[in-house]
């Protein structure tokens, strides 16, 4: 542990050495995640990786803004060793703000989440699932953002999932409209993928990754608010085109902060979603083996948040797939350490009647600036 800290330290103290010089901000996160797998047959499979997030602010250019976020990493035997570490490009991309509209081209997070736990409506599906955020979240794109008042806007993308090209085959798009009513956040949504054979889907440094073919379009509604006391949310989604099965999904959710004491607040959220099992498994993301085959899949997600004090907090996910029996579990806690050093502890029990179960532990170490 000391040596991956040691050679984080000197990357990091070199890189803002040369940043300084050049009048350019640097904020960032570095990372050690240890992770380890008690499988069924009595196996233990584990695994120590580090990575090192930086962002560069730099100055203006003119009435411009230019964005650069990348990540360094690899596992810790590959870093020590001297092999390759894998690298990827988060952010690389030009803003500029027009009188009416944004205008964003390069490399950029492309998601429009609404703060359901698993989104089968997002602009690249499965970006983010159960706040675990996917490398598929950051792609090659132009975006131009057109408000229309403060609580409505106009959202239009083109995104090259196989890299910059004038194929329109090639090319996936989407727009998205966001409208304040009577309290509530409504969105109206259509997406069009690539052609079968160019969607690719990029998965970091490792480039394009083979994914289940996803139906070429998509239109969608969300909504937003609040009822009572109780936070309301939900989607409807519809799936079709050439590239796969027409389908729908219904996602409904709620949430609700009930006060412990003078500071305590324990923070609850449910959801149910019905979707079949092909793009289910992109919604998934990282938690794909809760997904099934074809049919269409009845999914129970819940979470329970305590903050303990303002330093650590206690959190419990739940996820169900009863049909298919495949059950996850995953308590967690975090702590903020002496040093501004985070601590994340997670613990995963997958249980299934068709496949291994299996328990996993997560071990967080991080340090942002």
């Amino acid at each position: 542990m000391r040596r991956v800290l040691i050679v984080l330290f000197l990357i990091l103290s070199g890189f803002l050495t040369a940043t300084q010089a050049l009048a350019v901000e640097v904020g960032g996160k570095a990372e050690v995640v240890y992770g380890g797998t008690w499988l069924e047959n009595g196996d233990f499979l584990d695994e120590l990786t580090d990575r090192l997030d930086l962002e560069l602010y730099l100055p203006p250019l003119g009435e411009a803004e230019l964005c650069y976020a990348f990540r360094v990493g690899s596992p810790l035997q590959g870093l020590l060793a001297g092999k390759d570490s894998t690298y990827f490009t988060k952010k690389l991309y030009l803003k500029r703000r027009f009188s009416r509209f944004h205008l964003t081209v390069g490399r950029q997070p492309v998601s429009w989440s609404f703060g359901a736990m698993l989104n089968p409506v997002d602009y690249t599906i499965g970006a983010e699932a159960l706040e675990e955020e996917h490398d598929r979240k950051f792609t090659d794109a132009i975006e131009a953002y057109i408000p229309l008042n403060w609580n409505s806007g106009l959202t239009l993308v083109a995104s090259f999932p196989a890299g910059f090209t004038v194929d329109p085959e090639k090319r996936k798009w989407g727009v998205r409209g966001r409208f304040g009513v009577k309290g509530y956040d409504l969105t109206v949504i259509y997406v069009q993928e690539p052609a079968a054979g160019a969607n690719g889907h990029e998965d970091g440094a490792h480039g394009l990754i083979s994914l289940p073919p996803l139906p070429r379009q998509r239109a969608a509604f969300t909504f937003k608010g609040d009822l009572g006391d109780l936070g309301v949310y939900g989607a409807f989604g519809r799936y079709f085109g050439e590239g796969g099965e027409n389908s729908s999904s219904y996602l409904l959710g709620a949430d609700y902060s009930y006060k412990i004491g003078y500071y305590g607040k324990l923070t609850m959220q449910a959801e149910y979603l019905l979707l079949d099992g092909i793009n289910l498994l992109q919604v998934l993301g990282p938690f794909m083996s809760m997904g099934g085959g074809t049919e269409r899949t009845n999914l129970f997600t819940g979470s329970l948040a305590y903050p303990i004090d303002d330093f650590s907090a206690v959190a419990l996910t739940a996820v169900a797939n009863p049909e298919e029996s495949k059950y996850m579990l995953i308590p967690s806690y975090q702590n903020t350490l002496p040093g501004n050093i985070d601590l994340d502890l997670g613990l995963f029990f997958y249980l299934s009647n068709s496949e291994p179960n299996t328990t996993s532990i997560v071990v967080d170490l991080s340090y942002p600036f």
